[in-house]
């Protein structure tokens, strides 16, 4: 296929869903071919080639064997830094085989058509295989609110559980080679490139970068609005800071003695006892000094003691 080197290549590979590797069980799925190679972004793909003798619903059956086999687990014989779990935890079987993908997921299975026949034919049956197998591929919706209480909702898939199944023709492949557009996966819009195929674009990540971006958004919005409302706090403290000293300077001063500087008046709520003994308010004076500019000092202070003293 132009991938990897010869020795990336194995043939006829049973994958025991049960028993060994030596004597597996029955309905044990046996791939065409197996293919090795990390250096291509590829660390494993099961390849099955099609040369029409079997019906759609047989090529969709092997792909539910195939996930048989992913889902069984195994205890690893010794730790291990290349695979992705602690000493003792069960792991998937083909990773104590071939490793790591380096994503989430299973094995992708590459399906290769190589009878010769017309375009529209070819897409019947391609299509046929990908609504049979559908249940395989698909991988599980996962719908949540965007925020508590909202009626908004976002998804993404998991893909976890699911195989991964690319398609392509011969033809496809002699004419532009393994690592052109010639593949395509199941459930994606169009053919696409190895790397692109076997990328889930609609998995998690995506749901996390939205996720991460409305996080930003209500904290620029709520910072907009915290900061909408300390502006309306500071414009109603200076509207009101404002509306005070315009009232303060409309308000006339309160007239002053030209003699003590005392006012001149005394309040309204406050009785002036020197009033009633004082001469006629002349607009000038307080009550004090007028007592005082027309009466004699000594006369003056006599009276004064005896206004204030309550004698009569």
């Amino acid at each position: 296929m132009g991938l990897g080197q010869i020795s990336s290549w194995t043939t006829e590979v049973v994958l025991p869903v049960s028993g060994t590797l030596t004597t597996p069980g029955k309905n044990s799925p046996r791939a065409d071919a197996v293919l090795t190679a990390p250096e291509a972004g590829v660390p494993v793909m099961f390849v099955e080639v099609d040369n029409g003798t079997e019906s759609p619903l047989t090529l969709a059956h092997k792909a539910g064997r195939y996930r048989e086999f992913f889902r069984r687990t195994v205890k690893p014989p010794t730790p291990s830094p290349n695979l992705h779990t602690q000493t003792g935890n069960p792991v998937p079987m083909w990773e104590t085989l071939y490793g790591p993908l380096g994503r989430e997921g299973n094995p992708p299975l590459a399906i290769v058509f190589t009878k010769q026949v017309g375009p529209a034919a070819m897409n019947n049956r391609i299509n046929n295989v990908m609504r049979l197998a559908e249940e395989y591929w698909a991988g599980q919706h996962c719908e949540l609110a965007t925020s508590y209480g909202s009626d908004e909702h976002d998804g993404y898939t998991d893909y976890a559980d699911a195989v991964p199944i690319l398609v392509t023709t011969l033809d496809r492949l002699r004419e532009r080679g393994p690592l052109g557009p010639v593949w395509f996966r199941f459930g994606h819009r169009t053919w696409q490139a190895l790397t692109d195929a076997l990328d889930n674009p609609d998995d998690v990540r995506g749901f996390k970068r939205r996720a991460a971006q409305r996080d930003q958004l209500r904290q620029q919005k709520r910072k907009q609005e915290e900061e909408q409302r300390e502006r309306e706090i500071r414009e109603a403290r200076e509207h009101w800071v404002s509306q005070q000293a315009a009232a303060e300077a409309a308000r006339e001063p309160a007239p002053v003695c030209q003699k003590c500087d005392g006012p001149l008046e005394n309040s309204r709520f406050e009785a002036d006892p020197l009033e009633d003994a004082a001469p006629q308010a002349d607009g000038a004076h307080c009550a004090g000094c007028r007592i005082q500019l027309a009466e004699p000092t000594n006369r003056f202070g006599r009276v004064i003691r005896r206004l204030v003293n309550g004698d009569e």
